[in-house]
């Protein structure tokens, strides 16, 4: 995920970032564009890192979660999740997503909700937000939503994630917060179709932001993807697991798959991070 509405507060709030979580001061020149195309990809924790596509455990500088890399012929994923709440220590980002592409390519289209604990006025506490994002290109934010112009996010919130090919370079993505509001929109966008992810992410600015806090993030009880024709779990796509962090101490782990093959818990800063 690359965010473009959240630099502005990322600068300003980077001197608390810098003393609480020890991130980069380089991150205080966020005016200007990331010059690295693909931000939003998984970012390997090692150089030379062999990501494994059919099972396994890799780690990720950004990404925390599932995903099934089969290579090509993704046409559909799906999400269900509930929105965490961003803890102030340490002050970071975080964002809760599906999408397809990205797992070892530089093509992305994803969406989901966004937490942020490091405002750029510290009186204004924790933001959230709803987005989508067509990579190279940063987010877009949700508005306009259908039962609510603001499509208002907060935690605690059921929201669900559904991106479908049309057909050829044609995308639908809707999004919708349970009882709340919807929205939906179609895209035109090439993707590999070569992996379908469920993603807790400590997105990229010109540095790497530090994972906001968000406890335990509760994926389900919907987690699929198409290919073929034909609609799966995760568990029937022989997953990877991918752990945040450089496999000494994990900013997140996600846990195993509950029976469903769809369900997981994503834990932030936890030793352990038990199934649903």
């Amino acid at each position: 995920m690359r965010r473009r509405a959240l630099v502005n507060g990322f600068a300003a709030g980077i001197a608390s970032i810098a003393t609480l979580a020890g991130a980069s001061a380089a991150v205080a020149h966020t005016h200007a564009r990331p010059a690295r195309s693909g931000l939003g990809a998984l970012i390997p924790a090692h150089k030379g890192q062999v990501l494994p596509t059919h099972g396994g455990t890799t780690s990720s500088l950004n990404w925390s979660g599932y995903a099934v890399t089969p290579g090509s012929g993704i046409t559909a994923v799906s999400s269900t999740f509930t929105v965490p709440s961003a803890g102030l220590v340490p002050p970071g980002f975080a964002a809760t997503w599906a999408g397809i592409g990205g797992y070892n390519t530089s093509d992305l289209i994803q969406a989901g909700t966004a937490e942020q604990s490091a405002p750029s006025n510290p009186l204004v506490g924790p933001q959230y937000y709803a987005w989508y994002e067509l990579l190279p290109n940063s987010e877009t934010q949700l508005t306009n939503c259908s039962g609510d112009p603001n499509c208002t996010v907060t935690p605690g919130d059921n929201v669900s994630v559904n991106i479908s090919q049309v057909s050829g370079n044609t995308w639908s993505i809707s999004v919708s917060d349970s009882g709340k509001w919807s929205w939906s929109q179609n895209v035109s966008y090439s993707s590999s179709e070569s992996s379908a992810e469920w993603i807790l992410e400590a997105p990229t600015l010109v540095a790497q932001t530090v994972l906001a806090p968000v406890g335990t993030v509760h994926f389900g009880p919907t987690s699929t993807y198409t290919a073929g024709g034909a609609t799966h779990t995760i568990a029937a796509g022989n997953p990877t697991q991918i752990d945040l962090g450089t496999g000494v101490v994990n900013e997140a782990t996600p846990s195993a798959l509950a029976s469903d093959g769809q369900s997981f818990n994503d834990c932030a800063y936890a030793l352990s991070c038990p199934a649903p």
